[in-house]
Order: structure tokens, then C-alpha cells, then sequence
């Protein structure tokens, strides 16, 4: 089972290139770099996930209502949500 090895390579080289009968390094620094490694893939395969999610979820942009003609009656349109709407309720 632990025989004499030719070669010896970090975890991170196991997992990405195989060892091939090689010994596996078991070192504080070998360990640390694959976990450093698979932290770095967890973070960009958030960010994607994230950026997916958000276009799955966004809701289409609503319509806006063109049959109304804009040099009618109205000089411009004015959101009454607006604070400083010239259109306004008297309760605030």
C-alpha cells in the first residue's frame, strides 16, 4: 500500500491532472492551495448563478400606453408620485 514513489504532487495537481500513481502530498500548504482553489470556482460560480437568477426573475418592462396623444389637452405628463409634482394630492 505505501510504497517507494517516483514522483510526489499536491492535491490541487491530483485533482486537476490525476496522479497517476504518484504519491499525494498531504501538506499545509498543498492543502490550503486546493481549498484556496475551490473557494475561487465557488465564487465565480455565484456570481454567475446570481446574474442567471436575475434574468429569470426579472419582470418584463411595462408597456406604455401610446394611444394617448401628447399634444393634446396635457402640456406634459407628470408622475403624481412625485414629490414635486405640479399634479398632486393635498394629504401628505
Amino acid at each position: 500500500m505505501f510504497g517507494n514513489c517516483a514522483e510526489t504532487v499536491s492535491i490541487l495537481y491530483a485533482i486537476v491532472f490525476g496522479a497517476d500513481g504518484a504519491c499525494i502530498e498531504m501538506s499545509t500548504a498543498s492543502i490550503l492551495t486546493a481549498f484556496g482553489a475551490f473557494m475561487v470556482l465557488v465564487v465565480i460560480a455565484q456570481f454567475f448563478a446570481r446574474r442567471l437568477w436575475q434574468k429569470l426573475t426579472q419582470r418584463p418592462a411595462p408597456i406604455e400606453d401610446t394611444s394617448i396623444d401628447p399634444s393634446g389637452d396635457t402640456p406634459f405628463r407628470d408622475d403624481p408620485n412625485y414629490r414635486d409634482s405640479a399634479i398632486r394630492s393635498t394629504k401628505r
